[in-house]
């Protein structure tokens, strides 16, 4: 399938599951499921003609294959089909019982390996590990890395915290690799800091009937030293908005790979039958007029060696680029 999804950047199926033939009133479970997913989809889709998919023809064909389903695997795959059809990130069916692939692998940069891991829940997704981590580089310069965008309670605090400690830099380093986005708001609460001028804005999210703008507020005590965000195929949604936008406004210098190119604002919900579903409400377009759905973020300086050990090509990088603005201003 070519479904790039948010949901599936985080979940995985816990082991190899027996397939186990279901009764009719499991199969009318999955059969009321594919109905809300598909008059989901025909009602909410920030398009109103589903990017030119024939809906009606979509249902008729797949339907049967719920209703002739034989395991939850087959209905559930008629599911996983019909969504393929948009091809669209943020449109998925997740098994009840999957876990956070974040717990099988770990991708989190150098500077923050040591850094406690939080299992944290967001609506109807299991529980998932977030980490952050804050520290002074030994070149005067703040460096702050985020897993992912959830539990704005505890990380904004700590975020604010560094921020404040990091009016003493000569710059500073936003992480955002592999982190697959969250709550979007986080994204204008982060990026206040680092403007000066007013009506400035991450982006616009575009839905059905409805614009709202990530617009940023400066504040009191702007940051205004030089900024590095370091972004890589596993960035996404939210790491997008935060990373283009300040991006496009001249804020910010990317660093790293191109972003995952998953940016659709969405929702989660639990189906009739157990399962998790994640649908997308709006459109984005960044300040510069892309969408970055399926395009992603390009970075300004592309670096594509991993970390190794203690190397991280990406910071080194982001590194020397502050260190040669601060030295521009001397």
């Amino acid at each position: 399938m070519r479904i790039r999804m948010w949901l599936a950047a985080l979940l995985l199926l816990a082991g190899c599951r027996q397939a186990v033939e279901i009764d009719d009133a499991r199969r009318q479970e999955h059969l009321q499921s594919f109905d809300y997913v598909w008059e989901t989809v025909r009602d909410k889709h920030y398009d109103p003609k589903l990017g030119g998919v024939d809906w009606d023809a979509a249902r008729a064909e797949l339907r049967p294959l719920v209703e002739a389903a034989k395991t939850d695997d087959d209905a559930r795959a008629a599911m996983v089909q019909l969504l393929d059809r948009l091809k669209l990130s943020h449109y998925a069916i997740a098994p009840a019982g999957a876990k956070p692939r974040h717990e099988l692998g770990n991708a989190t940069p150098p500077l923050a390996q040591d850094a406690p891991a939080e299992m944290v829940q967001f609506a109807n997704l299991p529980e998932i590990s977030l980490r952050h981590h804050y520290q002074r580089l030994p070149e005067n310069i703040g460096y702050f890395y985020l897993s992912i965008f959830l539990e704005p309670g505890r990380v904004m605090p700590a975020y604010r915290k560094a921020i404040a400690d990091a009016r003493a830099c000569d710059g500073f380093v936003l992480d955002l690799r592999h982190n697959p986005g969250g709550i979007g708001g986080m994204a204008m609460g982060m990026g206040n800091v680092f403007v000066t001028k007013p009506d400035q804005k991450l982006g616009t999210m575009i839905q059905r009937d409805l614009e709202l703008k990530f617009v940023l507020t400066p504040q009191a005590e702007p940051h205004t030293t030089p900024l590095a965000i370091l972004i890589d195929s596993g960035s996404a949604s939210t790491a997008e908005i935060l990373a283009g936008g300040l991006q496009d406004i001249g804020r910010a210098r990317v660093f790293g790979t191109r972003s995952a190119g998953m940016a659709l604002p969405s929702v989660v919900e639990k189906l009739p039958n157990g399962d998790t579903f994640q649908y997308a409400i709006a459109n984005y377009i960044s300040t510069g007029g892309q969408t970055l759905e399926g395009r992603g973020v390009e970075p300004d300086e592309v670096v594509t060696a991993e970390p190794s050990g203690d190397n991280d090509p990406v910071l080194a990088a982001a590194v020397k680029w502050i260190k040669s603005q601060t030295e521009k201003k001397q």
